[in-house]
């Protein structure tokens, strides 16, 4: 039986043989084959429970740990709430926990977060597969090796490490599901094809991110229908503008949070139109590299076999070409969608992603091609010579044992790093729940900030680095972060911050330049463990400021208002033993979940400076770069004493003019998300500063009568008191909150 069905899947039809129109597929053999073969290539992402790998790029490094977060806070204060644990603080509806909801929010309410990202990984490869391998037979009427080798191929994406991400939620490896069930809604009545594309619009809206695929769907589905497909839009235009609705009705409470935020971020300050068009020649090299994708051993696969698939066939060409076209064009579309993304950004600043990122077509569509130029040759495999025959044959088995060979690779390269890079290995690490631990039972906040970490990559992935998202995961409030919509101020605060480290690291000033994160890359002659000079790469004062107590190292390091809270001498000694091992022993003690944790150093910041401040003089500045120099020349104890304010947001204050200040007492009497209550004291007129980043949305009450939020020390909070005892109440109240 083995042996007649490998012959079935090797040797061409017959001519005798029916069309593929003409057959039946039994559907539940192929269901229950696709079940184990997602099983199979998502093992390593489940089969170890909290220990299985964790793909650290996109994941560990930053949506992981919002998805955690979101677990502790999303139940209690709902979707609009303010979220202080990132970055000094920023609109929760922002961040991707309530994007996708239904599969990358949702569940993480409900179960561990590794036993969410393994489901994850698993559905990703079945419907990946599984609905590949239908549209490839039922649509594009691929013999079944063909469709089965496409659907194989997509499975894996990029058959290497890089492989499907969190990320992509159910929007990229549910593109052919998406086609193949708009098939289904173009052939209905035009009411009930519309009521099902609505529907189909919202489901899509509520699995799949909104900045890296819905916009995406919205413009490729008309494409694919119309070029590939060869549809008239005049017979679907309602049923994809009606999708497009029902995508916009879903996404709609995070745009109206884009919307609102975006133009006070980073991204919306970007002068329009200020990336230039890219040349001809620039986007032919960036097609070429985008065609190549960094030479990965399956594009050549799939052009080689399509190739041979055109030069074989005598005809039924026609569909072929299409798919050809489709995926050029989506090369070119990719090069132009991302100028739009970087110079658009007032028009729709996205946290991530190219607005209309049409290489997502060209990884979809190169499976297809390979699928395509095997069926072609195939179908004409008994019209050819013996030789040309054999040829076919012979591609036909390397493109079945391709699939599983990449699969193989990447499971091998993914052993040799399950030892750092799995889910217990980030957010079980003792020290840092420990330190989590400590910021629930203290009465007042304090931040952490993170030393030594760089941008992930894919070829070296974590190697046991951090990076500064990770802290949320344990409830800590982050200074730094991972996110690409930062609050210009508070951005503009950070830049300072790391002054030093964008002198001496160029490649830095790029990157905070270009996607706004807030981390600092350090040297790689820090890798040796060497004591790191604090004062040499932040500014220490800053720091204070901002309300950071505790800064979580890879490397000790020196500065005489730190105190070594932990030191890692067990961790370190582990680590060093475990390096010792050879490869084998290392996947073995792996497999036995018997790894070391990474090692971190915590310190304590005996100069921080508390969250709420009460300072007696100010001073004020013209603009904010004269502002933000001058508070980068202060010390602490002179940042806890002095506010720096803008003459704009201060008009009734003058340099000739200044207020009168007088110190006092302030506290906390609540701190949720969403509500602050604050008592002070002063013997006179008084200036609070909270250490919160600033937003206009913010509102305050001050004994019971509405009072005003100003920015005070250009990235942070700051409300003029009258003498005596105070009550205040502050709240966050956007304008899509429907609360009072």
């Amino acid at each position: 039986m083995l042996t007649r069905s490998l012959r079935a899947l090797l040797l061409p039809p017959t001519q005798t043989d029916p069309p593929p129109a003409a057959t039946e597929d039994k559907k539940l053999p192929w269901l229950l084959f696709w079940l184990g073969w997602s099983l199979l290539t998502s093992a390593i992402y489940w089969v170890l429970g909290s220990h299985s790998y964790l793909r650290i790029q996109d994941n560990a490094d930053f949506n992981i740990p919002l998805r955690i977060t979101a677990a502790r806070d999303i139940l209690d204060y709902g979707l609009t709430f303010w979220q202080p644990k990132f970055s000094g603080g920023m609109p929760a509806l922002l961040h991707p926990q309530v994007d996708s909801f239904l599969i990358d929010g949702l569940p993480y309410l409900m179960f561990p977060a590794w036993a969410v990202y393994g489901f994850v990984m698993w559905l990703q490869r079945f419907l990946a597969g599984y609905f590949t391998f239908r549209l490839c037979r039922e649509i594009l009427k691929f013999d079944p090796t063909a469709a089965l080798f496409s659907g194989m191929a997509f499975s894996l994406y990029f058959w290497n490490v890089q492989d499907a991400k969190l990320v992509e939620a159910l929007g990229l490896p549910a593109v052919a599901l998406t086609f193949l069930w708009f098939e289904r809604i173009l052939a209905l009545p035009a009411r009930r094809g519309m009521v099902l594309a609505l529907l189909l619009g919202l489901l899509t809206g509520l699995v799949a991110q909104s900045v890296i695929y819905t916009f995406f769907i919205m413009m490729g589905l008309p494409f694919w229908f119309l070029i590939v497909r060869a549809t008239r839009l005049s017979q679907g235009w309602s049923r994809f503008a009606t999708f497009g609705l029902g995508i916009t009705l879903a996404e709609a409470p995070q745009l109206l949070a884009l919307m609102t935020y975006s133009p006070s971020t980073t991204r919306g300050q970007t002068t329009l139109f200020e990336i230039p068009v890219p040349s001809l020649a620039d986007m032919t090299q960036h097609l070429w590299t985008i065609l190549g994708w960094a030479t990965l051993p399956q594009n050549a696969l799939y052009w080689g076999v399509f190739i041979l698939g055109m030069v074989v066939a005598r005809g039924e060409k026609t569909w072929a070409w299409r798919l050809l076209a489709i995926s050029l064009l989506s090369g070119v579309g990719s090069e132009l969608g991302h100028w739009l993304q970087s110079s658009l950004p007032r028009i729709m600043p996205p946290s991530r992603g190219n607005l209309l990122d049409f290489n997502q077509f060209f990884i979809f569509l190169g499976p297809l091609l390979g699928g395509a130029g095997l069926h072609l040759a195939r179908r004409q495999a008994h019209a050819c010579a013996k030789p040309v025959r054999a040829l076919i044959i012979l591609a036909t088995g390397i493109a079945l044992v391709m699939p599983l060979v990449g699969w193989k690779e990447i499971t091998r390269k993914l052993l040799h790093r399950l030892s750092t890079d799995n889910y217990a290995v980030h957010f079980e690490n003792p020290v840092m729940q420990r330190l989590g631990a400590l910021s629930r039972q203290e009465t007042t906040p304090f931040r952490v900030a993170s030393v030594g970490t760089w941008p992930p990559t894919i070829a070296s992935a974590s190697g046991g680095r951090i990076y500064p998202a990770v802290a949320n995961a344990y409830g800590l409030e982050s200074v730094d972060g991972y996110f690409r919509l930062h609050s210009a101020r508070y951005h503009r605060f950070w830049r300072r911050v790391v002054a030093k480290s964008l002198t001496a690291y160029p490649a830095l000033q790029d990157r905070t330049l270009k996607w706004y994160y807030l981390f600092k890359q350090p040297e790689e002659r820090f890798a040796a463990r060497a004591p790191l000079v604090l004062e040499d790469w932040f500014n220490p004062e800053l720091l204070s400021l901002a309300n950071t107590r505790f800064l979580i190292s890879q490397w000790p390091l020196r500065h005489p208002a730190l105190t070594l809270w932990h030191e890692p001498k067990a961790e370190l000694a582990a680590g060093k033993a475990w390096e010792a091992l050879r490869l084998r022993e290392k996947i073995w003690r792996a497999l036995q979940r018997d790894m070391p944790h990474n090692a971190l150093y915590v310190y304590e910041n005996q100069a921080v400076l508390p969250r709420l401040l009460l300072p007696e003089s100010v001073r004020i500045f013209d603009d904010h770069t004269a502002l933000l120099d001058a508070m980068a020349q202060t010390n602490a104890p002179d940042l806890a004493r002095t506010a720096f304010l803008e003459a704009r947001d201060f008009p009734q204050w003058t340099p000739q003019n200044p207020p009168r200040l007088t110190p006092g007492e302030a506290t906390f009497t609540r701190y949720t998300p969403d509500r602050l209550e604050v008592t002070t004291r002063s013997p006179g007129n008084a200036l609070l500063i909270l250490t919160n980043a600033f937003d206009p949305y913010w509102r305050v009450t001050v004994n019971g009568a509405p009072g005003a939020i100003q920015p005070v020390n250009h990235a942070f909070q700051g409300i003029v008191l009258p003498a005596g005892e105070n009550r205040l109440v502050l709240d966050y109240h956007p304008p899509y909150r429907l609360t009072p």
